[in-house]
């Protein structure tokens, strides 16, 4: 072998070894690491059922409506199996772009809540499909001592849309799209 000026001597690559290799990281990797394989398209899928049954009950968020007033505002309302003076957070997003357009906090009295007119930077939002995140955390910067006492700080509320915050904290979270 002749080396070049500056260049270090080319050595063989031994591409047996690379092949043998190869073959067994592709069989460890067919072996499924242990997930459970559906026979038929050969795809594996974890099971992450909902261990803590959060989701089972009642409908913590019963009603939900967006609606246009005089002038096209948007006004949001809607009832909740929540104590007075839980603080709900809504965010308005457009589908198409997923640009949030508003954001509005609200308190539920008498088991139901509405916001005031609300418009977006520029005026009345257009006619479009918008997405509606609802949204409740219960810890003591989001709610009031009566709703953490009433709730046992969240933990003690289930129904669709109760999960589990990153901290771990109880909270409450519902999306839906609407046309308006």
């Amino acid at each position: 072998m002749r080396a070049h000026c500056g260049t270090q001597p080319r050595t063989r690559v031994p591409w047996r070894a690379l092949a043998l290799l190869l073959g067994a990281v592709l069989l460890v990797g067919a072996a499924g690491c242990g997930r459970r394989q559906t026979r038929d398209t050969g795809l594996s899928f974890e099971d992450l059922s909902d261990t803590t049954e959060l989701v089972r009950g009642a409908p913590i968020l019963t009603s939900f409506e967006p609606y246009r007033i005089t002038g096209q505002a948007l006004r949001l309302r809607g009832t909740a199996n929540l104590p007075d003076g839980t603080r709900l957070q809504v965010t308005v997003a457009r589908v198409a772009t997923g640009e949030t357009v508003l954001i509005t906090q609200m308190t539920v009295e008498d088991k139901s809540f509405e916001t005031e007119p609300l418009m977006g930077p520029r005026g009345p939002l257009p006619v479009d499909l918008y997405r509606f995140d609802v949204l409740a955390h219960f810890n003591s910067a989001w709610q009031t001592e009566q709703v953490l006492r009433a709730t046992h700080d969240g933990r003690s509320l289930r129904g669709p849309g109760i999960t589990r915050a990153t901290g771990g904290q109880p909270a409450f979270f519902l999306r839906e799209e609407r046309r308006l």
